[in-house]
């Protein structure tokens, strides 16, 4: 009983040492590290290319994609994409896509762009295009790796109005031009669409016929005289006056009248000549900034008392005017332009000082006691 008790415990010893040896040699040939193709199995398993459509089974060390493409000889170029990415590790199939370019139209627009697909139907699915929804020429079916040239006119619902009937169309025109001719709408010579005949359909849009008419006149106008402004350095800060009022000008045009629909949309002038031409209008402005009061006076007080501090206050009589009630003769005499009700509080006060300058505050008999 001892001796196969011992026997078996030999026997199971032996084949436990036998196991951890597999496992040893297992572990051995898990992974080798090369120096330019990534991570690669030291044993080939299976990995179906589709490389541009082309299916072929090879088999590989390299678990990445990257490495199974190196080892199959497999090259892409600089338009050329790779499911799944070249960094990723493989599971199921590459799929290589060949870049090729297409000489691309749609509904007018010229472009280039490089794709993949290999088929009109694949091509319009990566541009976002339904099949049913457009018309596609200048390739049958099959796109080579040289490229080819695709006309694509997508589907448009278009609402044609004249005269305020409306008349609904679906169409693949790519303009307003094509849209007409399709449908066998004639235009007048001077007729017009808005938006214009060259303008690229899209969508859903409306498109306006006008029956256009035309009148041609002679007509006289006036013509408003300019405004000139001259600076006058002889003149306060503040000063300011129209100087000479200049004169409208009259002027003979040759109009065209341009009726949409018998309503006029638009007057173009195509010729003039002046009866008398306009003169400006002056304005000058003064320049010269204004002295500091000598006086130390409190001018405020004068004004509260004269007008109740209102710059454009006029007498009763319509005699006096302003902060402190001049008359017309005295505000000339004093320099001032014009109306003293219309000048600037600024200049007023500076009008007030010269006179008290000139004549001291019995110029305002009552209120010259508030300075």
């Amino acid at each position: 009983m001892f001796v196969k008790q011992a026997y078996r415990a030999r026997r199971r010893q032996q084949a436990g040492w036998k196991s951890y040896g597999a496992l040893a040699v297992q572990l051995v040939a898990v992974v080798a590290v090369l120096g330019t193709g990534g991570f690669f199995l030291l044993r080939t398993h299976a990995v179906t290319i589709v490389d541009d459509g082309a299916r072929r089974l090879v088999r590989s060390h390299a678990f990445t994609v990257a490495g199974v493409l190196q080892q199959a000889g497999v090259t892409l170029g600089p338009h050329d994409t790779v499911r799944p990415g070249r960094d990723s590790l493989v599971h199921g199939d590459v799929v290589v896509g060949r870049g090729r370019q297409v000489r691309l139209t749609v509904d007018g627009r010229r472009s280039r762009r490089w794709v993949t697909a290999r088929t009109v139907p694949a091509l319009l699915t990566d541009l976002g295009y339904r099949r049913d929804a457009v018309r596609v020429s200048g390739v049958d079916g099959v796109i080579d790796r040289d490229g080819a040239t695709v006309t694509i006119r997508t589907r448009k619902h278009v609402t044609l109005v004249s005269h305020g009937r409306k008349t609904e169309y679906t169409t693949y025109a790519a303009t307003v031009r094509e849209l007409l001719a399709e449908h066998e709408v004639k235009l007048g010579h001077d007729d017009e669409t808005d938006p214009a005949l060259a303008h690229t359909l899209a969508g859903v849009e409306d498109v306006d016929l006008f029956t256009v008419s035309r009148k041609v006149k002679t007509e006289t106008v006036t013509v408003d005289a300019p405004t000139k402004t001259e600076k006058r350095n002889d003149w306060m800060l503040d000063q300011q006056a129209v100087v000479d009022e200049g004169r409208d000008g009259k002027r003979t045009e040759k109009v065209e009248y341009v009726y949409r629909d018998g309503k006029q949309y638009q007057r173009k002038v195509l010729s003039s000549s002046w009866v008398t031409k306009a003169s400006p209008r002056v304005i000058a402005k003064g320049t010269t900034p204004y002295p500091p009061d000598p006086t130390g006076l409190n001018w405020s007080a004068l004004a509260q008392c004269e007008s109740g501090g209102n710059p454009h206050s006029v007498s009763s009589t319509g005699e006096y005017m302003g902060l402190y009630q001049f008359s017309q003769s005295t505000w000339e005499r004093m320099g001032g332009i014009g109306r003293p009700s219309d000048a600037t509080p600024r200049e007023q006060t500076y009008r007030a000082i010269k006179l008290y300058q000139a004549s001291g505050k019995g110029q305002w008999p009552v209120c010259g006691a508030n300075l």
